[in-house]
């Protein structure tokens, strides 16, 4: 009998004491489920910056890439034109291979021509002398010409040698820019590398702080699902103890009154018998009033 007044309390203790642990151990797994969820988060917030990152980089990529598209474009112009220039060079120095011995200076010849006019005009001669002198001056009037032709044509070789040395000059400079964009543009594409890298690796560390997240709400989950079980259970075994408790209390207060009843009979009768009441007699007569 006093074994199965006990063994309900002993279960409901049992009950209670778990009701605490699984408290207890929610609010430890709900720590760390949400401390995984901050992770995945924060891992999140980093794999956003990143690419955002990377989309800048890109857009300077890309920016670099077109100003090197069109500084070769410039630099292939030049090239072009001083390879034209080189040639043309080589064309003409080759005419004037033969012509740069026999080129005499123009003032020269226009001096020489000067002088032997004057001696014409100046000097007694016959008719002979002043012929072969007039000869003269034809030749040397037809050296000048071609003097002048000569020179005009190392006037012109003079100015495409310097233009194309200036174009060399422009084609040097565009390179340079051209060399330092491309290596520009490298860097910034290594980078690019990198960083794409990097943000795999986050991907990786997110699902995996993610998987851990979910295997801890469904473990939550459970325990929760167990714990609302077991206060459930608490919760009836509770109320079957006050109702339990009620019943007996009601028991007894209704046995107090059976008892009292019987004993307000036997004073009635010793009072009708005229016999002499005891102490515990008045205080039952005293209720009963």
């Amino acid at each position: 009998m006093q074994e199965e007044k006990e063994k309900p309390v002993e279960e409901f203790k049992k009950i209670k004491d778990d009701v605490s642990e699984l408290k207890k151990k929610l609010g430890s797994l709900n720590k760390e489920k949400e401390d995984w969820f901050n992770k995945k988060s924060e891992i999140g917030s980093a794999i956003k910056e990143k690419i955002n990152a990377v989309k800048e980089l890109k857009s300077k990529r890309n920016e670099l890439t077109n100003k090197v598209k069109d500084l070769k474009k410039q630099r292939d112009v030049l090239n072009k034109k001083i390879s034209s220039n080189i040639t043309i060079l080589k064309d003409k120095k080759e005419e004037f291979k033969g012509e740069k011995k026999t080129v005499i200076s123009p003032t020269r010849i226009k001096s020489e021509i000067e002088k032997l006019e004057f001696k014409i005009e100046t000097e007694p001669m016959n008719r002979d002398k002043e012929q072969g002198i007039m000869k003269k001056i034809k030749e040397l009037k037809k050296q000048l010409t071609e003097a002048e032709e000569a020179m005009k044509k190392g006037g012109d070789l003079r100015v495409v040698s310097g233009e194309t040395d200036e174009l060399k000059k422009k084609a040097n400079k565009i390179h340079r820019q051209l060399q330092e964009n491309a290596d520009e543009s490298q860097k910034i594409h290594e980078e690019i590398l990198t960083k794409s890298k990097e943000i795999d690796e986050l991907k990786e560390k997110e699902e995996e702080a993610y998987k851990k997240f979910s295997e801890l709400k469904k473990e939550f989950n459970s325990l929760n699902d167990e714990l609302k079980d077991k206060s459930k259970k608490l919760g009836d075994q509770r109320k079957a103890k006050e109702k339990a408790a009620k019943e007996q209390q009601k028991k007894e207060q209704e046995q107090i009154e059976k008892t009292f009843e019987e004993k307000a009979k036997e004073v009635q009768e010793k009072i009708s018998k005229k016999k002499k009441l005891t102490t515990e007699d008045l205080l039952i007569l005293q209720r009963m009033k």
